[in-house]
């Protein structure tokens, strides 16, 4: 297979990726920007854009149920979640259509598509859609590939359906019950999303509080604001079984002894880990701790000189803002 020579290659075209591709392009330098699925990653496609936008449509239902309060006089509302899931599919395909084009506007960023794995220090192999691949190669190498919804280890779990952060946002109704496995950011915003929505909400937690990675006054009043609203929280709630039975799930919780939730869906949100397992990153020479994610030093360097990690994928907080993107989707939400 031959081998094709670049001056730079990133994997992912994240919200660090995208941008890095153009910025060394502008340098001089020939780059290889390989994305496995669509350009934006994650915050574009399954994280910022999409859920503020849905979130959007949230605010107004909240409104318009509290008008009364403000002296304005509504009758009864109704969620067609189908045409809130279109506006958001329309939003996130104008995203992602405006940064692909900015791309491949660049003269010196090739954008290929395409699932990549090392196969040495300083070669990667793509493999695309159709079969085909091909073999790249850099002395400067970005890994770019991000995080995806992690999956418990409880008992039943794989055997009924359920949801995560990509899926809940393609549903066409509303649920009647939505249980939610995790009381972290995506848990909670989906949370009171679906709530608003008109759904009937139970937060299941492990930990003694929410957010428990925040401060125990931040993460309390949070969970006083849901409570205030008519969600349900429980905390020291450690799931253990999970099963469905004509078509209505059944979550046992230990909860100061065995209880069982009953619901029609159930969104598991009990965090995220890394892509690095499918980059086959030992070719490269490139460790990961115990949890997966890459390791870097103060400079984003990995173990293997000339090849850096970036974003989600070498773990650290999971925050990202985009100036261009956020007065984008303020001007239109």
């Amino acid at each position: 297979m031959t081998v094709r020579q670049y001056d730079a290659i990133i994997i992912g075209s994240g919200q660090a990726g995208t941008p890095l591709s153009t910025a060394l392009a502008q340098a001089g330098m020939h780059t290889a920007l390989v994305e496995r699925v669509h350009v934006g990653g994650t915050c574009v496609n399954e994280g910022c854009t999409p859920t503020k936008t849905m979130v959007a449509s949230g605010r107004v239902a909240y409104l318009v149920r509290r008008a009364a309060d403000y002296g304005v006089h509504t009758g009864p509302i109704s969620i067609d979640l189908k045409r809130v899931r279109q506006r958001k599919r329309d939003m996130v395909e104008n995203f992602r259509n405006g940064s692909q084009a900015r791309i491949e506007k660049s003269p010196k960023v090739d954008l290929i598509f395409g699932k990549a794995s090392f196969n040495g220090p300083k070669t990667v192999e793509i493999l695309a859609k159709d079969g085909t691949q091909q073999a790249i190669s850099a002395n400067l190498i970005f890994i770019n590939a991000g995080t995806r919804a992690s999956r418990p280890k409880l008992d039943g779990v794989d055997s009924v359906s359920s949801l995560d952060n990509v899926s809940i946002m393609e549903l066409d109704t509303v649920p009647e019950h939505l249980m939610v496995l995790g009381g972290g950011y995506i848990g909670l915003e989906f949370g009171q999303l679906f709530h608003r929505f008109g759904s009937r909400v139970t937060i299941v937690q492990s930990s003694s509080q929410l957010l428990k990675g925040e401060d125990p006054d931040v993460a309390q009043e949070v969970a006083n604001i849901l409570q205030q609203d008519g969600i349900e929280i429980l905390l020291n709630a450690r799931a253990s079984r999970i099963r469905q039975l004509n078509g209505i799930l059944e979550l046992e919780i230990d909860l100061a002894g065995s209880k069982t939730l009953s619901g029609s869906h159930l969104l598991v949100a009990t965090g995220r880990v890394p892509n690095s397992d499918t980059l086959n990153l030992a070719a490269a020479g490139v460790e990961t701790d115990a949890r997966g994610f890459i390791k870097v030093n103060d400079r984003l360097e990995t173990t293997a000189e000339g090849v850096y990690a970036l974003g989600d994928i070498k773990g650290g907080p999971a925050f990202t803002i985009s100036p261009t993107t956020t007065s984008e989707l303020s001007a239109q939400t």
